[in-house]
């Protein structure tokens, strides 16, 4: 898996407003699935947050919206504006091929930029 920084200034992003908590993948019945706690990130052991994100490319010349969700660390949920600019901290994306040969990007980031956060003001990003 190749990964890259991404200029969160230079990458446009918009917030479709949708952010949703990351759910720990557990296994059950040799089945892996979504549970109902809250994953944390492993090096901060901070709650996960989802922020979904429309931003353009382009692949064999054509340029097409794309949807995305950039996956930060926060101790409450990120508020973001609906169809707003929204930038991150320390933007990061991985790539790999699946199995049907498709590219397929994981984003993540630090945090939200000047981001509010659910029941406080603006804040960095990051937990203090």
């Amino acid at each position: 898996m190749s990964g890259y920084a991404v200029d969160s200034k230079r990458q446009v992003m918009r917030a479709t407003g949708i952010v949703d908590e990351v759910k720990e993948w557990v296994e059950l019945d040799g089945r892996r699935r979504p549970s109902e706690t809250q994953a944390r990130d492993e090096n901060t052991g901070m709650p996960l947050w989802a922020v979904e994100v429309i931003y353009r490319q382009s692949s064999w010349g054509r340029v097409s919206n794309t949807t995305a969700t950039v996956t930060v660390g926060s101790l409450n949920r990120p508020v973001v504006e609906e169809f707003g600019r929204v930038e991150f901290t320390d933007l990061w994306v991985e790539t790999r091929v699946n199995k049907a040969g498709g590219l397929v990007e994981t984003w993540t980031a630090d945090g939200v930029a000047g981001a509010k956060v659910q029941g406080q003001g603006v804040t960095d990003g990051k937990a203090a």
